[in-house]
């Protein structure tokens, strides 16, 4: 099955929908785009989390995916999109775009470096990348790895059929940035953090973790150390990225 195939499938499961990010979530995360000329958006899947809200703080929003009904789904609802080919090239020129966003994309990718380089390629000079993945550096998931020599199945719960075939640390997603080209690179932590996902690494103590998120209030989860010690404690990475 092609990846254009195997996403079309990945979408119309109807498994992936989220909501659309509250305003505060979306500045902390994507402000630095704000008032850019034009942005793409590779990767942009159905456009239901931070999609509209980006495309009405930008001149000009061109969403970008490889699976064609994603592709008809984000035109639907208004935005400019275009194809992803199979080995990641889109048909926009050299230089093209002032902003650019890749979110939980690369960790799907055949040749992540590839598409890194891609969006480097249409990106000005000084242009801006903000980009997110995983972070298999999690202590949660180090520990995962140890204990059980297994990596996270998220998002499917199906180890077979787990779409997330790279693993990033803070120190191999910002080596893939400056291998792709891009001048300077920081990383953040992004994304939920809790001491309480030390559960996660011990099925069926899982469940825990879960009961955690719900029930045991904000500061008792220790999120700072997100912040503090993105590498360990942020469960995922968020990069900004300049040409």
């Amino acid at each position: 099955m092609s990846t254009s195939k195997t996403y079309d499938a990945y979408w119309q499961s109807g498994l992936h929908v989220t909501s659309e990010w509250p305003p505060s979530y979306f500045d902390a995360s994507l402000g630095v785009l704000k008032g850019k000329r034009r942005v793409l958006d590779y990767g942009c899947g159905l456009g239901y989390s931070y999609q509209r809200p980006l495309s009405r703080s930008v001149q000009k929003y061109t969403g970008a995916d490889v699976s064609e009904s994603a592709v008809q789904n984000a035109r639907s609802k208004g935005f400019e999109a275009v194809m992803i080919s199979e080995n990641g090239k889109i048909e926009i020129p050299d230089g093209a775009c002032d902003g650019a966003v890749c979110s939980e994309v690369f960790e799907h990718l055949w040749d992540p470096l590839a598409a890194a380089k891609e969006l480097h390629r249409v990106l000005e000079p000084g242009g801006v990348l903000v980009a997110t993945v995983p972070n298999f550096g999690y202590f949660a998931w180090r520990l995962l790895a140890l204990l059980r020599a297994q990596v996270p199945l998220e998002p499917e719960s199906d180890r077979y059929r787990g779409v997330h075939i790279r693993f990033f640390s803070l120190l191999m997603f910002k080596r893939l940035l400056q291998d792709a080209g891009f001048k300077e690179v920081k990383i953040y932590g992004w994304c939920n953090c809790s001491v309480w996902h030390i559960f996660r690494c011990a099925r069926p103590f899982g469940k825990i973790s879960d009961w955690a998120d719900k029930k045991i209030p904000a500061p008792l989860h220790l999120k700072f150390l997100g912040d503090v010690w993105p590498n360990v404690f942020a469960e995922r990475l968020r990069a900004v990225a300049v040409k």
